[in-house]
């Protein structure tokens, strides 16, 4: 009699079920096989990180749980159309009224997250800095400052979310980085100037940085480039000294990375080239020359805002072979100076950029050891609350 009931509802249930079960077990059949046979990528370009290499099995990962970890992790990282659920999740997030994405605000520090802003702007989150680390910095930039006999100049890089509020979700909270440049102002008193952009640059009509990346733009960067002109005594080349190429391929930045949508418009990139040409040269970590300041590999690649300089490293010198006034500026710098430095190339014979993240050697040294007659520290003002230099700059 129970077989018989058994049965009975198997038949009930047949007709109903038979197709989505099917349907189901094809989906994991077709999963598991792609997982395992098709073709492997080791880098999301649409992320910009490593993705989740295939797991190693050994006793002591499966004793600590480590390989089920892994495992979990490969699945996630190579299941079949992942850009595409990625886009799709995004997507839903946005129908649904979310505005805010990618952020991790249980750790610590807090990561804030990526704001799906106006006009197609993406911006980052801004969060003020609750580990102490933009104090280190700041004294250690004043320290510097106080252990040199050249002039010195802070130039503090606001973020886009804090220089275009109107085009930020509405009601969104966002830490004002205005704090951190008072703070800056403070403590450098006479012993540095500390090149104020946050007026100048929110007063710009148009955008001046990009929609999916937390740089600022070619016309962000010209704006900077005026201002501390200005407070150097330095007469800035004017805009239209310059050609304006348009570079042809899109340009996805390192927001987009956080917050990959279907829906998001790339960004234009425009490289700005003398129309009188002048001899620019580049040294690479004591190596070189090499001609000119743009790396057009990049503009292949990914991260085509490396087509600046080529990227960080502990050392770059450029040199202007037609400017004549021997004065050579040094700049403590992240990748926010690289996109000013074909506008302040016309005006230095030369420029060494040192990246206090990749250099390790005394800086005080360097700069007696190259004449250096000018010094300024460009960095943004979210770098400067979450990577530490301090260490870098102590007077030895």
């Amino acid at each position: 009699m129970k077989i018989q009931n058994v049965k009975n509802e198997w038949k009930k249930c047949e007709p109903e079920y038979a197709i989505l079960t099917i349907i189901l077990l094809l989906f994991l059949v077709v999963g598991a096989v792609w997982i395992i046979f098709a073709p492997k990528e080791d880098f999301s370009e649409d992320e910009n990180r490593a993705l989740e290499p295939t797991p190693k099995i050994s006793v002591e990962s499966l004793l600590d749980g480590s390989f089920m970890d892994s495992v979990e992790s490969y699945i996630g990282d190579h299941f079949p159309l992942r850009k595409q659920f990625i886009s799709l999740y995004n997507a839903t997030q946005y129908g649904i009224g979310k505005r805010d994405v990618s952020g991790n605000y249980s750790s610590t520090p807090a990561e804030g997250g990526v704001y799906f802003g106006r006009d197609g702007h993406l911006y980052e989150v801004l969060l003020p800095d609750r580990t102490g680390i933009f104090e280190e910095n700041a004294q250690a930039l004043v320290n510097f400052a106080k252990a040199v006999d050249v002039p010195v100049y802070f130039l503090p890089a606001p973020s886009g979310s804090q220089e275009q509020p109107e085009k930020l979700p509405l009601f969104a909270p966002n830490h004002s980085q205005r704090e951190e440049l008072q703070r800056l102002k403070e403590l450098a008193r006479d012993e540095a100037v500390v090149v104020d952009t946050f007026d100048a640059l929110s007063s710009i009509n148009g955008d001046y940085y990009y929609k999916t990346d937390h740089h600022w733009n070619t016309f962000g960067a010209y704006a900077a480039y005026q201002v501390l002109c200005s407070e150097m005594g330095l007469t800035a080349t004017p805009l239209d000294s310059y050609e304006l190429r348009t570079v042809t391929q899109p340009f996805y930045g390192t927001l987009y990375s956080k917050a990959v949508s279907w829906f998001q418009q790339p960004d234009r990139m425009y490289l700005p080239e003398l129309k009188q040409p002048q001899q620019i040269t580049q040294y690479v970590n004591g190596t070189g020359p090499r001609e000119g300041i743009y790396w057009e590999e990049y503009l292949e690649q990914k991260d085509k805002y490396s087509v600046y300089l080529g990227g960080n490293r502990g050392v770059d010198v450029v040199k202007n072979a037609d400017v004549t006034n021997g004065r050579k500026l040094l700049i403590l710098k992240d990748s926010y100076a690289n996109s000013m430095i074909p506008f302040l190339s016309t005006n230095f014979s030369e420029i060494h950029l040192i990246d206090l993240r990749y250099y390790n050697f005394n800086v005080y040294d360097y700069m007696k050891e190259q004449g250096i007659t000018d010094a300024a520290a460009i960095y943004s003002v979210k770098q400067l609350c979450d990577v530490s230099i301090a260490n870098k700059l102590i007077v030895r």
